[in-house]
């Protein structure tokens, strides 16, 4: 225990770290911060003018706008709000036009938008997507058919996407039919605010593999390996204990930064819009059957696991490489690998297996869950979130056992 203590205050007094873990909390207030100060809306006044709202304004007055379609949302609210949609859009022709008034639009379209976003997806064309415009949609076929067609498009979609694999499909239906409805609606939070949780991950990543660079690669060049191994527990139970003290500056850093970047956005936008489900956000077919406070659960402790991974790569790298600068090198590449690996190829093993696969842009965990990507081997499928999280898993345990290894057999 007291080598452990002494470890950790080794790594914490470096100014290094220091400088990273700040850059680290900062950066979970400026990108929690982005998507606020994106939110944007008219507001009609009495003499006819309007008044731009932006930041939290615009999230206030969206969150009383919306109040009224908080709940279940249950087949007659959605119908009754495309009738109320239709016939506005009969009185005062289309909205993109200059007769539409904007008190109208923003007292009446705006709260109902939440609920008339999936109907285009749900009566989409099943050959080419294309989805109708709202004033072609019957209300009461969406009265008496909205959660029916759920499936349907599901079943259409899963055709197209995997239509040489039979076992994804019956996979991704059967997971749905696991989805609670009806749905939960709490409208107001923000897609890009999820959009930038994954990047700061990614950011969080890069960052704590950096803390960690010199741990083994920096005593190399120092030369103070050399002392060090030749005390009683100058190998096993050394590179143990430096795997173990840095693991955990590792884990209290993310967990103090991604719970201050979360508290910042949920605060903002209202605790209770993470009531909705996880379909209202994204797409109404999404195979998840979470709400939105859950789902950022997953996600970070997925991007935690994935940043452990990621960090226990690195271990290895420092325990086989001589020069600091070399190992950061090959960390960060580690890291972005599977992004362009995704950009350039698609749905690929390289984006789902890496240490960092659940780390990125297109490539990321939360793009996975509400996507419907699937790996094959032979007639078996395996739908990416999962392949994401087992490697992770498994690597974790291997890189440890790798490293502790490598720095035993080291030689100076």
């Amino acid at each position: 225990m007291r080598l452990f203590c002494l470890e950790v205050k080794r790594v914490l007094k470096s100014r290094r770290t220091l400088i990273l873990i700040a850059v680290a909390l900062v950066m979970s207030v400026v990108m929690a911060y982005l998507p606020i100060a994106f939110e944007s809306i008219n507001r009609p006044n009495p003499d006819g003018t309007k008044t731009e709202l932006d930041g939290m304004e615009a999230i206030e007055f969206k969150r009383d706008l919306y109040s009224a379609i908080n709940g279940e949302v249950t087949p007659e609210k959605v119908s009754e709000a495309l009738r109320i949609y239709q016939s506005l859009i009969n009185e005062y022709g289309p909205m993109e036009s200059d007769t539409f008034p904007l008190s109208v639009s923003i007292k009446q379209i705006v709260p109902i938008r939440p609920l008339l976003k999936a109907l285009p997806e749900l009566y989409a064309d099943p050959l080419t997507g294309i989805g109708p415009d709202l004033m072609d949609i019957d209300p009461e076929d969406v009265a008496q058919n909205y959660y029916q067609k759920c499936e349907t498009h599901l079943a259409d979609v899963m055709r197209n996407e995997q239509r040489n694999h039979p076992a994804a499909q019956q996979q991704a239906l059967e997971q749905y039919k696991k989805v609670d409805m009806p749905f939960q609606l709490y409208a107001g939070y923000s897609k890009d605010a999820f959009d930038y949780v994954e990047l700061y991950i990614m950011i969080l990543a890069i960052l704590c593999v950096s803390i960690i660079t010199p741990i083994f690669s920096g005593e190399y060049q120092s030369g103070a390996d050399s002392i060090l191994r030749c005390a009683k527990h100058g190998r096993t139970r050394l590179a143990i204990t430096k795997i173990l003290a840095s693991s955990m500056i590792v884990m209290v850093v993310y967990t103090m930064c991604i719970t201050l970047h979360l508290a910042i956005s949920d605060i903002t936008f209202g605790t209770n819009c993470l009531q909705s489900s996880v379909q209202m956000l994204f797409s109404i077919i999404n195979l998840p059957n979470w709400d939105l406070a859950q789902m950022q659960i997953v996600i970070s402790l997925v991007g935690l696991i994935s940043v452990l991974a990621c960090v226990y790569c690195t271990f290895f790298l420092s325990a086989k490489c001589k020069d600091t600068l070399t190992v950061l090198l090959i960390a960060i590449g580690i890291v972005l690998i599977p992004t362009f690996a995704y950009t350039a190829l698609g749905v690929n093993w390289i984006s789902a297996i890496f240490p960092s696969a659940g780390l990125g842009m297109q490539n990321n965990f939360l793009y996975q869950l509400i996507n419907f990507n699937y790996l094959h081997i032979g007639g078996m499928s395996f739908w990416t979130p999962y392949t994401i999280l087992i490697s992770a898993l498994i690597e974790i345990p291997v890189f440890l056992f790798l490293t502790v290894r490598t720095y035993c057999r080291h030689q100076m």
